[in-house]
């Protein structure tokens, strides 16, 4: 004789493990599935040459402190939101002009750069005396160039507050229209 609870139970047991599959089903596929890169489809000054970008501008951004200046030209940037602890990067670009600049490091809490700073995040080349002039590398010219005309600045490594380092590089070929790299990545 059936008891009435045996087939409610055995129905709740199977749609119990349909769930679960479908939850790592989802896991899996973003983890190994291909990058979001949602935003690319929406915002034209995202790297073309690059994926998985899945948060705008606006809240990398906000994320990582930074008040671009409304007027900046040449804006290209890649940001993404991921990894196992939802870990955010970005790398940025833009041309301004040195009111717009100085006013950029201000607001973004960044020490004027230098020539002498040397940058400890990220994988930039620093020129030094004697070094070879190279452009900008990388997808759409993200990494800086080498060049005497460069400065840096960066989030001081004694800032505890600042989970999220930023270098800055500036190149000042054309002191009428620096062109400035932002880097900024989550520990």
């Amino acid at each position: 004789m059936k008891r009435p609870g045996c087939l409610t139970i055995s129905v709740s047991a199977a749609g119990l493990l349909g769930l679960l599959g479908w939850g790592a089903t989802s896991m899996l596929d973003s983890a190994f599935g291909p990058p979001d890169n949602h935003v690319a489809a929406t915002d034209p000054r995202v790297c073309p040459q690059t994926r998985g970008n899945n948060i705008s501008l606006a809240e990398a951004t906000r994320h990582f402190g930074l008040a671009v200046p409304p007027v900046a030209t040449s804006l290209v940037f890649t940001a993404d939101v991921g990894g196992l602890q939802g870990e955010s990067n970005l790398t940025l670009r833009f041309t301004t002009t040195p009111a717009d600049l100085a006013t950029f490091l201000t607001a973004s809490h960044f020490e004027p750069p230098s020539a002498a700073t040397k940058v400890l995040e990220g994988s930039w080349t620093a020129y030094s005396p004697g070094a070879a002039v190279q452009p900008a590398e990388g997808p759409c010219g993200l990494t800086p160039p080498v060049n005497p005309t460069m400065l840096y600045s960066q989030d001081s490594p004694s800032d505890a507050k600042r989970t999220s380092p930023r270098s800055l590089a500036v190149d000042n070929t054309d002191p009428a229209h620096p062109v400035v790299w932002v880097s900024g990545a989550d520990l």
